[in-house]
């Protein structure tokens, strides 16, 4: 007989137990190249990642990093832009690209029944990208234009420009593209970028789906034949932080409807055994919709229709930040009320409901993070890129569950000193 269930009485909440174990099968293809599969025999989708060390961090010139990863799938020495678009979407696959601060890469999407037909083109992209006189005079007028938009955008330049108060303007997470910089960008400097950081900067595979013995032979058989020189160390790039020297910052823009707001300083690192605590802190603050910040800044006071905070990490660095729009007028009893739920932080001990609305909703993103191959696909690859421990996410898990609220008070009185904290306003 079916148990009726009782829809007046919640479920139970429980903790975690333990997590999928993100531990890939590898490979080496022919040419040395690793790769790291998460096998799904009853998923006829495959998703084949190729990432390289070609994020805008490797280039001295602003722009090029994302130029050319943008540029790769529109057309070949041996396909032309219409052809290639084509041939890919006849067989129902697509490529996506993507560039950050620290690595590149192109991903190919294909039912498995024709990946020996759209593998050969994820190969022919990689390494014969022509970049055309013709495609790339489009690209340069049609980025320029998006630009000129988004360079009319508030939060645009906020996010733009707070990186650069806490890395310094010549540090490569803090560098930022200008107007003038689409003027100076060249054909050429997209063809040696990719020479060196494409052909001869070494890669690594990471794939996801229906993947045996059949996909690799394929896989081997054409990327397994790209060059993987590694000649690329990038030894030259000058790692110093060298931040601002004031806190606060003003850049005026004349017009503007709203004023973005960003405030933040430089975190510790992944590996640091205060990362997971921050983390941690900073969804209390302003890291869910029922966070401290929202309760205070929107639903109470009505300044805003959103603000949040965020521990982000790069390769070699994290920043805490926190981010809004708000009109100018509030700007100052923003930023008040900013600093004293920072001050609450430090001197008083968060309750243990709170904490305990917190926990669960981290594991539950955690566990959403870990739904399907793809997924795991892309927790893997954190691990792997940023060579972190295979049991970061289950240290992590174990952090949320069991960190009190003495330790994190002590955190913040440790990390959110005011005199580390920038501002940046953009706006009228």
């Amino acid at each position: 007989m079916t148990e009726i269930v009782n829809r007046n009485i919640a479920p139970k909440i429980n903790q975690i137990s333990k997590l999928i174990n993100l531990s890939p099968e590898k490979f080496v293809l022919s040419n040395g190249v690793p790769v790291y599969s998460f096998n799904n025999p009853n998923q006829e989708l495959l998703k084949i990642e190729l990432v390289f060390n070609a994020g805008s961090s490797v280039s001295d010139k602003p722009l090029v990093a994302s130029a050319v990863n943008n540029m790769l799938v529109e057309v070949t020495k041996n396909y032309s832009a219409k052809k290639l678009a084509e041939s890919i979407d006849f067989y129902g696959a697509y490529f996506e690209t993507s560039a950050s601060r620290d690595s590149a890469s192109v991903v190919l999407y294909s039912l498995n029944k024709f990946i020996d037909s759209t593998i050969p083109l994820l190969a022919e992209v990689v390494e014969n990208a022509s970049f055309s006189e013709k495609e790339f005079e489009h690209y340069k007028v049609r980025k320029k234009q998006e630009f000129d938009v988004n360079n009319e955008k508030v939060s645009f330049i906020a996010r733009q420009r707070f990186t650069a108060l806490l890395f310094g303007e010549n540090h490569p997470y803090g560098k930022y593209a200008k107007v003038e910089d689409y003027d100076s960008l060249t054909r050429e400097d997209l063809i040696q970028f990719h020479k060196e950081n494409y052909l001869d900067g070494g890669f690594k595979v990471f794939v996801a789906g229906s993947f045996g013995e059949k996909e690799f032979e394929l896989l081997d058989s054409f990327i397994g034949k790209l060059p993987n020189s590694s000649n690329n160390n990038n030894t030259s790039i000058n790692w110093t932080v060298s931040p601002a020297k004031e806190l606060k910052h003003v850049i005026k823009k004349d017009k503007a409807v709203q004023n973005a707001i960003r405030m933040g300083f430089v975190g510790v690192h992944r590996g640091h055994e205060d990362y997971f605590g921050l983390k941690i802190l900073s969804t209390i603050l302003g890291g869910y919709f029922g966070s401290r910040l929202m309760t205070n800044i929107r639903e109470d006071k009505g300044y805003t229709y959103g603000i949040g905070s965020a521990y982000s990490s790069m390769s070699r660095e994290s920043l805490f930040f926190i981010s809004t729009e708000l009109n100018s007028d509030v700007v100052d009893l923003a930023i008040k009320e900013i600093f004293n739920e920072i001050d609450k932080l430090k001197t008083e001990l968060i309750d243990e409901e709170e904490l305990f609305i917190v926990k669960n909703y981290m594991q539950g993103s955690i566990q959403r993070s870990f739904d399907g191959s793809f997924a795991l696909l892309d927790r893997y690859k954190e691990i792997e890129l940023n060579t972190l421990d295979e049991e970061y996410y289950h240290q992590y898990v174990e952090k949320i569950k069991y960190i009190e609220a003495k330790e994190l008070k002590s955190l913040a009185q440790k990390y959110f000193n005011n005199d580390r904290i920038y501002i940046l306003s953009v706006g009228n």
